[in-house]
């Protein structure tokens, strides 16, 4: 894999949006240290989020793409661009702009127990982390139960979701591979051979 990787949202558009060449200036926020010691950075970048005025960037470095958060901040009006620069180093650059040019291919669903969905090139995303139990199970299961095909998915949850695997199992899915971040433990499910 190249050094450097455009996020499925941009590679249809034939590279980076032409506000990038401004925001390589802007310093980036390293939130991989807050994740390292098992604390979330959500309310540190809204923070800086909230001082960013109309046309400026923020430019946030993590672990891994953060959908979410880039979602949330299209709410508010920022178009965004990442780029993985290595092995868990993702750089994604936010531009104030109304967000006109955001992952425009990439809609978010909430589903009842109110998990996020989201569909990447590596599968169907689902959010459940800060659900409170069972909620978690309940829309994982019921996502797999709604699909047709060999289609993957790909849960963020907050821990391994031991009660998880023979409620899978008995519905003929497994877990393929699992990524133990600190606060962000994504699994990749796809159904059993």
């Amino acid at each position: 894999m190249a050094a450097t990787t455009m996020d499925s949202g941009e590679a249809g558009k034939g590279g980076p949006p032409e506000w990038m060449a401004l925001a390589l200036d802007a310093a980036p926020m390293d939130v991989r240290g807050f994740l390292a010691q098992g604390e979330d950075p959500f309310a540190a970048i809204m923070e800086a989020a909230a001082v960013v005025e109309f046309g400026g960037f923020l430019v946030i470095d993590a672990p891994f793409n953060p959908s979410p958060l880039r979602r949330v901040l299209a709410g508010r009006g920022f178009s965004s661009y990442g780029r993985k620069l290595s092995e868990g180093h993702w750089r994604v650059f936010f531009h104030l702009d109304g967000g006109a040019d955001w992952e425009s291919g990439a809609e978010v669903q909430v589903l009842p127990e109110g998990a996020m969905t989201w569909r990447e090139d590596d599968g169907i995303h689902i959010d459940v982390r800060k659900l409170s139990p069972p909620n978690p199970m309940l829309a994982i299961l019921r996502l797999i139960e709604g699909l047709d095909g060999d289609e993957t998915v790909v849960v963020h949850h907050e821990r391994e979701p031991h009660f998880l695997i023979p409620e899978l199992a008995e519905r003929g899915w497994r877990i393929a591979r699992v990524a133990n971040e600190v606060v962000n433990v994504r699994l990749w499910l796809e159904r059993a051979v």
